[in-house]
């Protein structure tokens, strides 16, 4: 990305004095060419980022065009290989962090530049904000964007109340920006994109090409989960049934930041309640079955420790036998027909 120097110092003074900085990455600092030189997810590359799965080739730091300068791109497998357990589907990037936010500063917020690519094949192509209720680690939210159809949506975490559907209790939801077939983004074309959760009332807002949108506080089907506390940065790029080329994607321009409506600009928006899909995964931490709650048929889980090892378990329709597995942190990644979704979980 390319910055006027003068333009770049107001924003940093400004979020020195006001807010506070989680990751800023515009990766002209950084080496063309590989990100990593290692793709086991424990070894930390240029400017501290992680990669996991595929090759190190896979994630580049690259000039996509004039205008952004040096940004990094992330392709995806070529294929889609349908192993129970395999790894080769999934490509993640990730920035984690230690900041922690202060009692004034309620908000989250993380701006993007996103690069469509070809948009060929099928897969998934996210931007996570992972994080912690409690003692249990999920996700917040963030973006999510099918190759296949192109379709932008919103990833965002809330209590389902519908009796008699699962999981009641904190799922991660897609939500649609607008009526079918959803907000349709253009290939090899770049969007700026800022999602945004408050702390103090749960909800999750999306600014998205030409709208913004958040989440209803009186609805009966979900409830708001506060409190819920932001550590780490994933994007990911994997491969769903169906894919046949390798699809790349690029991004630019990460700001992440808390601080307040009065600092961060924010302002009253729409809100938005159309749900496409959902994923949870409990108990969280567990220490012999992980439950997996879906909308949609279970195609394959992988598991992998957080040195990129993959492990083995048994899936057995929608619980995972998790018992063998040594006490730690893990990252399962679960095959619908919406594409793949990485969650981390605890081995107690």
């Amino acid at each position: 990305m390319k910055k006027v120097l003068s333009s770049l110092l107001l924003t940093t003074a400004t979020v020195m004095m006001f807010g506070q900085t989680i990751v800023s990455e515009n990766f002209e600092s950084l080496v063309l060419g590989n990100l990593g030189t290692s793709t086991a997810g424990n070894v930390a590359g240029q400017n501290n980022w992680y990669t996991l799965n595929g090759a190190n080739t896979d994630y580049q730091v690259a000039n996509i065009d004039v205008a952004h300068g040096k940004s990094l791109t992330i392709d995806s497998y070529d294929s889609f290989d349908t192993t129970p357990n395999s790894t080769l589907n999934g490509r993640i990037a990730a920035r984690l962090t230690s900041v922690v936010a202060s009692p004034a500063n309620n908000i989250l917020q993380v701006k993007f530049d996103f690069y469509t690519g070809s948009s060929l094949g099928a897969g998934s192509v996210q931007m996570r904000v992972w994080g912690v209720d409690g003692t249990t680690s999920r996700t917040l939210g963030g973006f999510q964007y099918n190759v296949a159809t192109k379709v932008l949506s919103g990833l965002g975490t809330v209590n389902n109340l519908v009796a008699g559907t699962t999981p009641v209790g904190p799922a991660t939801y897609s939500w649609a920006f607008s009526a079918a077939p959803g907000l349709v983004l253009t290939p090899n074309t770049w969007y700026s994109l800022t999602y945004e959760y408050n702390k103090t009332t749960g909800n999750h807002t999306w600014r998205y090409p030409g709208g913004m949108g958040s989440l209803s506080s009186t609805s009966t089907s979900y409830s708001l989960i506060s409190g819920m506390a932001a550590e780490d940065i994933y994007l990911y790029n994997n491969a769903s049934a169906g894919n046949f080329i390798t699809n790349q994607v690029g991004f630019d321009n990460i700001l992440a930041q808390f601080g307040n409506a009065a600092t961060l600009g924010t302002n009253d928006v729409k809100n938005i309640a159309e749900v496409s899909s959902y994923i949870s995964i409990s108990p969280n931490p567990t220490s012999d079955i992980l439950n997996i709650k879906t909308d949609s048929t279970i195609n394959a889980v992988s598991v992998v420790d957080m040195t990129g090892r993959k492990v083995h378990v048994k899936l057995n329709g929608t619980q995972v036998d998790v018992r063998s597995l040594p006490a730690g942190t893990y990252l399962i990644n679960i095959e619908t027909k919406d594409g793949i979704s990485t969650e981390k979980f605890i081995k107690k």
